[in-house]
């Protein structure tokens, strides 16, 4: 069966052309959109990419304070109460700013994992989402998007904050 957000007659879009495109050059389709450096373009793809959304760690571990077994044993029990809890997207504070890390594929998130876990000295079970920027930056403040945070080459992107205008007494705005 043919997925229908795929237009099988632009070979572009076709999940074989984009693994060759970017075995051809080592990036994969949002990396190639925002390496263009063209942000009413890179706004436009990211309304219909989904990205990959780190889920906030239930705790952070020092795994020298554990056997091996019951190191795994808690990260077991994490991951599992991460897939049954409501999604609450990691927003890290760095330099005073609130950041949102997000990700083109599995591979980018877990690199971001390595990076933070060696940073901090403390392992965690990593999990994410899958959706659409614009869905998850309506339910949290930040300030910034990181888009592949600690991968080769990676793109901050300011948030824009949408106030709601002010409805006075009467129902006026």
């Amino acid at each position: 069966m043919q997925d229908p957000g795929i237009s099988y007659a632009v070979p572009e879009t076709t999940p074989m052309f984009a693994k060759i495109l970017e075995t051809l050059t080592g990036k994969d389709d949002l990396e190639r959109v925002a390496a263009k450096e063209d942000l009413a373009a890179l706004n436009a793809y990211l309304k219909t990419r989904r990205l990959l959304i780190p889920r906030r760690p239930k705790r952070f571990l020092d795994p020298s304070g554990f056997t091996q077994e019951q190191f795994l044993q808690m990260i077991r029990e994490d991951a599992e109460d991460l897939a049954n809890a409501p999604f609450e997207p990691w927003v890290l504070e760095m330099d005073g700013k609130r950041r949102l890390p997000a990700f083109s594929s599995q591979k980018k998130m877990e690199t971001f994992a390595k990076a933070i876990s060696r940073e901090m000295n403390k392992v965690f079970a990593l999990g994410g989402g899958e959706v659409l920027l614009e869905v998850v930056t309506r339910s949290v403040e930040i300030d910034f998007v990181d888009l592949n945070l600690f991968s080769e080459q990676s793109w901050e992107i300011g948030a824009r904050k949408l106030v709601k205008p002010v409805e006075e007494p009467d129902g006026n705005r």
